[in-house]
């Protein structure tokens, strides 16, 4: 018999099964196959294919699908699609501090206003030689351009944001500039039809999601209008500028106004300022500015009233500023001062106010910070919320010589700060794209970590 024929006849009864050492011969892959070529995994896949073996992801989990990096909303370097912390978060890497003086380019000597721009920068709206001032810089505040617009007897700025087309829009207490992104002008309204008074004075704007903008302040004295005081400005104007909606609020009392206005929850207009109402014995016509309440209104998009309503005692309450609850609701800041009839010891004496109201203005709570005082005459006051669902405020100086800053929230610590070298007041306060903060206190442009540090 010859080779190949033996050959074949063991080969054969190997497949019978007759010879167990067959198989230690012709071994099987992980299919099955005798002699085949097919690999298990590590994640209990069999096939022949190599390139999409599974591999073990950052949690150490073979075939898993966990998106790895710094899971701290805090840290500079988060990373908002990360599903498991790999440890390289760092709260100090890359996060900008600074506290710089804007004096020289603001030299009407008034607060400004700031906000954060797309690019990562701020721009900065003030006064300059009695004209409207804008200052673009990038993000360690450093000057990438300014500009000044013709608006005589501009004596501060109160609000500034980017605009939905790249360009920007401030309001101040004599007149509203659109500029484009590099700063050039658009258009200029320096007053409103049918106000009595040389300007009116805008206290807050905003580009609401329709593409309009509103503008509130006050107080103005519509024309003809000689049985009420001043009363509070609502403004509506398109993107071409063009006014579209002008309206007057309250008025029984003196220098009635807005102060601050934000959309909506449900896409409509919420409003804060402050509303007289006199008492027995001093009636509005004297020392008005000492007897007043919180005002909050809720308006439909052409200053239709919803729901009005007056927060406050006998004496004075002020509405500063407004923002939405994630939640719902809203948190109004404002400042309150008990004088008993001693107007003198709201000089120094006011105190912080903090409103906590729903969605039709009833009030959930009231917290007034006992003896945390500051001066109340040309106080400003702003307020904006933490990324963990807290609120931080500026406001001026307590005692005198440096700024107040204060913060509360869920899982941040109550922080209540002197702030020394950041100059007189609290003019704007805004939430940056590295969930710190920048600030403006007078002249002084402060920006800081999310913790508050600078």
């Amino acid at each position: 018999m010859n080779r190949n024929i033996i050959k074949n006849l063991f080969l054969a009864l190997c497949l019978a099964g007759i010879f167990s050492s067959c198989e230690e011969e012709q071994s099987k892959d992980c299919a099955g196959i005798v002699g085949g070529d097919a690999v298990e995994d590590n994640c209990g896949n069999c096939d022949h294919d190599v390139s999409n073996d599974c591999t073990e992801d950052c949690a150490g989990i073979w075939g898993g699908e966990n998106i790895c990096g710094c899971t701290d909303s805090t840290s500079s370097n988060y990373n908002i699609d990360a599903t498991f912390d790999d440890g390289t978060c760092d709260s100090t890497q890359n996060i900008i501090t600074f506290i710089k003086d804007v004096t020289p380019d603001n030299d009407c000597g008034y607060e400004v206003a700031v906000k954060p721009t797309e690019d990562g920068g701020y721009i900065i709206a003030g006064c300059k030689s009695d004209s409207a001032w804008l200052l673009k810089t990038d993000s360690h505040g450093n000057k990438e351009w300014e500009n000044t617009y013709n608006l005589v007897d501009y004596w501060g700025n109160r609000s500034v944001f980017q605009t939905s087309d790249g360009g920007y829009l401030f309001a101040g207490w004599v007149g509203i500039v659109k500029v484009n992104s590099s700063g050039e002008k658009e258009w200029i309204r320096r007053g409103v039809e049918g106000v009595n008074s040389r300007y009116p004075y805008y206290e807050d704007i905003i580009e609401h999601s329709n593409g309009n903008y509103y503008a509130v302040g006050g107080p103005v004295t519509p024309s003809g209008n000689t049985s009420k005081g001043g009363q509070a400005l609502f403004v509506k104007i398109n993107p071409s500028g063009t006014i579209l909606k002008t309206k007057y609020y309250g008025g029984n009392c003196e220098d009635d106004l807005f102060r601050s206005i934000a959309e909506s929850n449900d896409g409509k207009l919420i409003i804060t300022g402050e509303k007289g109402h006199g008492n027995q014995s001093f009636p509005c016509s004297f020392n008005f500015r000492y007897y007043k309440d919180i005002w909050v209104l809720k308006t439909g998009l052409s200053g239709g009233v919803t729901w009005e309503k007056t927060y406050g005692g006998d004496y004075l309450e002020k509405g500063m500023d407004i923002v939405r609850k994630d939640e719902g609701g809203y948190i109004v800041l404002g400042e309150k001062c008990a004088h008993n009839f001693d107007i003198g010891s709201c000089g120094s004496k006011a105190k912080v106010m903090i409103l906590d109201i729903d969605e039709d203005g009833n009030s959930n709570d009231q917290t007034v910070l006992s003896g945390l005082s500051f001066y109340e005459q040309g106080a400003s006051m702003s307020l904006a919320k933490t990324h963990d669902g807290g609120y931080v405020f500026i406001t001026t100086p307590k005692n005198g010589g440096y700024t107040w800053l204060y913060k509360w929230g869920n899982s941040i610590e109550t922080i209540d700060k002197k702030i020394s070298d950041a100059g007189y007041g609290g003019d704007a306060a805004e939430r940056t794209g590295d969930n710190g903060f920048i600030f403006s206190t007078g002249n002084i442009l402060l920006k800081t970590d999310p913790y508050l540090a600078y």
